[in-house]
């Protein structure tokens, strides 16, 4: 009798630590802010549409362009080809708007009109 609850709990651990594995509470909130802070330097409206301080889109893992770690729900690739209209004028852009981003291990900016870098004006 003793045996068999050992291994029903053992069994019940292990489902357990495999779900958490894959399973993320969504993403961070410093990571979600910065996000919204980006998206006003792209000012194409049919572009990071679901990028919303809204209620029903708070898991910015699932927002476009967007991809999140499994396990930690850190921001680790962003895909933000072309996403600024063409039409504006050349961005010179504030590198250290993707200081927050701390496991970000893929960015892609291309086709933006980037012009070249400003003086970092992060902390």
């Amino acid at each position: 009798m003793c045996g068999s609850k050992r291994v029903w709990v053992s069994e019940l651990i292990f489902i357990l630590l495999v779900v958490k594995g894959w399973w993320s509470e969504g993403c961070l909130e410093q990571e979600r802010s910065a996000l919204l802070q980006l998206k006003h330097f792209f000012n194409d409206d049919h572009c990071l549409q679901n990028w919303v301080d809204d209620e029903n889109y708070s898991d910015c893992c699932q927002w476009e362009g967007v991809e999140c770690n499994d396990t930690t729900g850190r921001v680790i690739e962003l895909d933000l080809a072309l996403t600024r209209n063409w039409e504006s004028a050349e961005w010179y852009m504030n590198a250290s708007l993707f200081t927050p981003f701390q496991q970000l291990e893929s960015l892609d900016l291309s086709l933006n009109n980037i012009a070249g870098c400003v003086e970092n004006e992060g902390p």
